[in-house]
């Protein structure tokens, strides 16, 4: 046999993503942003680590950071934004918006979906999206 039909009879490697962190001068700072201006829940902060979860059980994990990098943009290498998936995008960007959330650009209207990108008050940038069809179904 094979290694790649062992790896098959076994089942799926991978049960889904455990949790995304992010690293952060200030941990208990970035969390609180999340859970007031995005609805999280917190879960666990150990002083150095703080997790939070969305109302879809996604964990999000932020790590004391060591250094500050220079800030990435859109389509710098690696991972560049977090996107969240809301029911009615109009009324996400008024609540935003209201509480001083600077956006990219204004909402973009794609075959589909609506979209738009900010960033967290680190410079993170994160994606809020409304699909008429929710993707993986």
């Amino acid at each position: 046999m094979s290694n790649s039909r062992n790896s098959r009879d076994l089942g799926p490697l991978i049960r889904g993503v455990e949790h995304i962190a992010i690293a952060t001068t200030e941990p208990q700072r970035l969390a609180r942003w999340y859970i007031q201006h995005l609805n999280f829940e917190a879960l666990l902060d150990t002083g150095n680590t703080v997790y939070i979860k969305s109302a879809n059980a996604v964990v999000l994990e932020f790590v004391k950071a060591e250094n500050v990098p220079p800030k990435p943009q859109i389509r710098d290498a690696g991972i560049r934004h977090i996107a969240f998936s809301v029911d009615d995008l109009e009324k996400a960007h008024a609540k935003l918006n209201v509480a001083g959330v600077e956006f990219e650009s204004e909402p973009v209207v794609l075959p589909g979906m609506r979209l738009f990108f900010f960033r967290d008050l680190e410079g993170n940038y994160l994606h809020l999206v409304e699909r008429e069809t929710p993707l993986g179904t």
